[in-house]
């Protein structure tokens, strides 16, 4: 048999679609009050700053900086001590079918590795993972630093909420109370969706999170991306602070701790990378990406061969290791075009 190549056109539906994260303000004695969560504005800051860049001429160095004002801003008002941000999680099945495929044999291959990986207990693995960066509130981002409480209350499709608190799930240890009811029935519930062969058959939960950080303290909203211009603008939806759904769905995916020992890293010269090696103390998990990378650290924790074109192609032609099948399908539940080289 010919070994299968990758096709030139290939791509995979996301299996998890988070929304949006709306932010609002309240305070922690009255959790179940609804009525009293009211949206965070977003607020423009007058501020006047140092000069603090490096290398800046000594002429320049008395003087204001004027990129650091009139920048977006957001609070807890101060009379509350709480954030709680919302978003729903919709888990869709069909799971390892390509959306788009020009090579007929991939495609069948492709769709018969993922079919019998569902059949085994690595797919409760990954589905436990996601579960877990629920538990433990890793979506909050900064807004997780410092916090007095954390509660996390969890829905599935609209049944009664089971509830965590994120300070007893680990952000490093998978391990770490994973045998947690609560945990089991959202790992459960998404394992489900995922695992469904029906293309219209789904799983959708709904996510509050509730931190008690201090009245008036800061909040830490996305930030948009404003190409060309310096000064700092926040998102907002509804009339309030959000979190973008990539800035969420990021988190929930940060479950590959199956990359190796080594990384590269950006090197002296031009367009030119280094491979080092990873000490083993700071193997965090990472998000789910296909070639491992960290762009706030410059950092690929999956150079040639352990990258998911490499491994795609071997498992479809053969075999891989079992870690390693979970980073595929991990990939393909993350979705995107994974096309090879044009034909």
């Amino acid at each position: 048999m010919s070994k299968i190549t990758l096709p030139s056109m290939l791509s995979f539906e996301r299996k998890l679609e988070t929304s949006d994260g709306l932010m609002y303000a309240g305070n922690w004695k009255e959790l179940n009050a609804h009525e009293q969560w009211k949206p965070i504005p977003i607020v423009t800051r007058q501020n006047r700053s140092t000069q603090s860049a490096y290398g800046i001429d000594d002429s320049k160095k008395t003087a204001p900086n004027p990129v650091s004002s009139d920048s977006d801003d957001a609070n807890l008002p101060m009379d509350n001590d709480t954030l709680k941000l919302s978003f729903s999680l919709r888990v869709i099945g069909n799971l390892g079918q390509p959306f788009a495929c020009n090579k007929p044999d991939f495609s069948k291959a492709i769709a018969s590795k993922v079919a019998d990986f569902k059949n085994t207990d690595k797919l409760s693995e990954l589905a436990l993972r996601y579960a877990y960066n629920i538990a433990n509130g890793r979506f909050l981002w900064r807004n997780r630093v410092g916090a007095d409480h954390i509660k996390i209350k969890v829905s599935v499709n609209d049944e009664v909420p089971v509830e965590f608190d994120a300070y007893e799930f680990s952000l490093i240890n998978f391990d770490q109370n994973h045998e947690d009811e609560n945990l089991q029935t959202i790992a459960a519930a998404i394992k489900n969706g995922i695992a469904s062969n029906e293309e219209n058959n789904f799983v959708l939960l709904k996510v509050d999170a509730f931190v008690k950080l201090g009245k008036g303290q800061h909040v830490f909203p996305s930030q948009e991306m404003n190409m060309g211009e310096k000064k700092k603008r926040l998102f907002q939806l509804n009339g309030g602070a959000a979190m973008h759904n990539v800035k969420v769905g990021n988190a929930i995916r940060t479950i590959d701790t199956w990359y190796g020992d080594t990384m590269l890293i950006k090197a002296e010269g031009k367009d030119k990378t280094e491979t080092i090696d990873i000490d083993s103390s700071t193997k965090y998990p990472i998000a789910v990406e296909p070639y491992g990378s960290v762009t706030q650290y410059g950092r690929a924790y999956r150079p040639k061969n352990n990258d998911l074109y490499s491994l795609m192609e071997g498992w479809v032609n053969s075999d891989i290791e079992s870690d390693q099948k979970k980073f595929v399908v991990a990939n393909i539940i993350r979705g995107g075009v994974f096309g090879g080289a044009g034909e």
